[in-house]
């Protein structure tokens, strides 16, 4: 199959790109999402990030979520 590579690539970006979206995706006046807690930024730019950028925003989202609630 000459597209086995290009969906075997695929399949490895969405594994590596893990997301905290839960698909509710409504936004305060701090354009934070009330579903993940990522700012709309972050959620813009999630997929042009590195693995360990994404890692550092995860380790906020528990904070941010804290602080809304």
């Amino acid at each position: 199959d000459l597209h086995y590579p290009l969906r075997r690539q695929r399949q490895m970006c969405i594994r590596d790109s893990s997301t905290p979206c839960i698909g509710v995706c409504q936004y305060d006046n701090e354009d934070i999402c009330r579903g993940c807690f990522r700012t709309l930024d972050e959620i813009s730019n999630w997929a042009l990030m590195t693995e360990e950028e994404r890692k550092e925003i995860m380790k906020k989202l528990n904070q941010r979520a804290e602080s809304l609630f």
